[in-house]
């Protein structure tokens, strides 16, 4: 982890700080706020509205994959040096991005709260710890709030399975943190 976080971590970090990606945040703030918590999908024609447009334009583009394109890393190469401890979880939703209906169902408020840049993020185990209540609290939902977040996921993909989409990384999270390990997670389009 330590070898990924000293390439990975600054491209993360750059990325998050530009005044673009900042921009596109707030934009997204203002968007969900207007539609009560959530960017509204369709425009009557059934075509996708400009504010899901700007909220999958903002997650596309992950730190990974430019580090990928300039051979400076290539997370898939080390697959074989992660621990067998913890199943990774990795999805693929035919045209469209889980990450961006994950983002769409939890909103910017809570969103927020998950460290990284927008499911970008590689940490030790000590940071994995410092982190976990926070991701509990972001992601262990129930009741009416985990329904409704879970309704947006499904909003978002359709044929997918929303609950794998928030649950899965929770499951991660919690086997990363008891096996006292590192954690990475990357957006990788292949």
């Amino acid at each position: 982890m330590a070898e990924i976080a000293s390439v990975a971590l600054p491209v993360i970090n750059e990325m998050a700080e530009r005044p673009s990606a900042r921009d596109a945040w707030s934009r997204w703030e203002r968007d969900a706020a207007r539609g009560g918590g959530a960017v509204p999908l369709h425009r009557p024609d059934g075509y996708a509205t400009d504010e899901a447009l700007h909220l999958y334009e903002m997650v596309d583009t992950s730190p990974f994959d430019a580090l990928d394109e300039a051979c400076e890393l290539h997370v898939m190469e080390r697959w074989e040096r992660f621990d067998e401890a913890v199943d990774p979880y990795i999805t693929a939703v035919r045209k469209d991005n889980p990450v961006a209906a994950l983002f769409h169902g939890l909103g910017p408020l809570r969103a927020r709260r998950l460290p990284g840049w927008v499911g970008d993020v590689v940490l030790t185990a000590a940071e994995v710890r410092a982190h976990m209540e926070s991701v509990e609290t972001v992601l262990a939902l129930s009741g009416a709030q985990r329904e409704q977040t879970l309704g947006r996921i499904d909003e978002w993909l359709g044929d997918a399975d929303s609950a794998d989409v928030l649950d899965q990384p929770l499951r991660v999270w919690r086997q990363t943190a008891a096996a006292g390990l590192g954690l990475l997670s990357s957006r990788i389009w292949c």
